[in-house]
């Protein structure tokens, strides 16, 4: 009887084991934001930059920093090596093209009032 146990416990460990690498490839991608979250921070950004611009010119640098910053710490997030090749390889090149395109956009509304 104890054998038995000990043979479904083995069992069920090496299953554990097998199943537990591809649980943790995944956890890369959902920890970073989406790509409509990119194009959303920066056509809010940009739209805010081109009203307020209008308003005082100088309003306008100011609404442009918090986007920078984030901007910033997303690029620097795909540069590190533990998070960077491994978003790449889950994501592709296109999640990493879509974020450096959606952040000119806050400076071409700058630009454009």
């Amino acid at each position: 009887m104890q054998c038995l146990i000990f043979r479904r416990a083995r069992i069920v460990a090496a299953l554990v084991l097998l199943i537990t690498p591809s649980v943790l490839l995944a956890a890369v991608s959902d920890k970073e934001p989406t790509f409509n979250l990119f194009w959303t921070i920066g056509l809010t950004t940009a739209l805010l930059c081109v009203v307020v611009t209008r308003i005082k010119p100088w309003l306008g640098t100011i609404c442009l920093i918090p986007a920078a910053i984030w901007y910033a710490s997303l690029f620097l997030e795909f540069q590190s090596p533990d998070v960077g090749p491994h978003l790449r390889s889950e994501q592709g090149y296109i999640y990493f093209l879509q974020a450096y395109m959606s952040c000119t956009l806050p400076l071409c509304g700058l630009l454009a009032s």
